[in-house]
């Protein structure tokens, strides 16, 4: 799948100027006018890299793209600003992005200074490749740095159940469907419920965070449970969805049924409890959702211990 470019921009030698540098590149590239329009694409699904047009007053221009990297949802999405000729390097501080090119080398040098921020991309590997989510290395950081500044929040992890033998049956491809769709499940619905100082983690496989405030977690995972068991049954044969169930290999390589997948979600925080280091807190929530999973009556447990 070729990455895709986000591109915003209003002077049309500009616009020009960027079709004929991605006329046979191996990239999408979706051309905007409007910012907003662009924007609506950027959070439906993140793009690689972000162009930005920022030539008559570029700290009015690049203030929305501030804004989003400012969010460690978009670590990872790379922003090039195009700055006129005499872009003062000073304002660099100013400026959340990862590169700028002068309006004069734009023809010339684009498509080099596209190649070379996705290769230093790929050698920090701070997402996840399948979700675009933050992975493990942003998951660790911002725990340790909201626990730091002594911040009040909740913390949730949550997997599949039964997914292996599903990935067994359907193959990896259907699988990683799966995991996109819980991802993309997660995160909406993170971000409907908490849209202001929320975040959302890929672990990897079909392990996922999300922080949120202790009183919104809750309800917000029940609605996670909820949505993911109405749209899973989509991703199996209709025979398998009549029967309830699937026939796969256990661990021990012995035929088996297995019941329609579900999310077991563990929770635990430090309104009550005071964690000192992310990996203490990541346990917790860990042996909480192992809890979650033995449950009967719902599939999430709280860590509500204090002290």
């Amino acid at each position: 799948m070729n990455k895709k470019i986000i591109a915003i921009g209003k002077d049309t030698k500009i616009k020009k100027t960027i079709k004929k540098n991605f006329l046979q590149a191996p990239y999408d590239l979706y051309l905007f006018e409007d910012e907003r329009e662009a924007l609506q694409i950027i959070y439906d699904e993140i793009p690689e890299l972000v162009l930005v047009e920022a030539l008559q007053n570029p700290l009015i221009e690049i203030s929305i793209i501030n804004s989003l990297k400012s969010d460690p949802l978009f670590v990872s999405m790379n922003v090039i600003a195009i700055v006129s000729s005499d872009f003062n390097t000073n304002d660099w501080k100013n400026f959340l992005i990862d590169d700028y090119i002068r309006v004069d080398d734009l023809e010339l040098d684009l498509l080099m200074r596209v190649n070379l921020s996705f290769e230093r991309v790929e050698r920090v590997i701070a997402t996840s490749p399948l979700t675009k989510l933050p992975g493990n290395l942003v998951i660790q950081r911002e725990i340790q740095k909201r626990l730091d500044r002594g911040d009040i929040f909740a913390l949730a992890y949550a997997d599949l159940d039964n997914f292996k033998p599903f990935n067994d049956k359907y193959g990896f491809s259907r699988g990683d469907e799966v995991i996109k769709m819980l991802g993309r499940l997660i995160l909406n619905i993170v971000r409907s419920d908490q849209p202001s100082g929320s975040f959302v983690g890929h672990i990897g496989g079909d392990d996922f965070v999300f922080i949120m405030s202790p009183d919104k977690i809750e309800a917000t995972t029940q609605k996670i449970i909820d949505m993911f068991d109405n749209l899973v049954i989509n991703f199996y044969d209709e025979e398998d969805v009549r029967k309830g169930q699937i026939e796969s290999i256990n661990r021990e390589g012995i035929k088996q049924t297995f019941p329609i997948m579900t999310v077991s979600v563990g929770i635990t925080s430090n309104q009550h409890r005071n964690f000192t280091h992310f990996s203490e807190m990541a346990e917790t929530a860990s042996i909480m959702k192992s809890f979650a999973k033995k449950q009967k009556d719902k599939r999430y447990a709280v860590d509500r211990r204090r002290g």
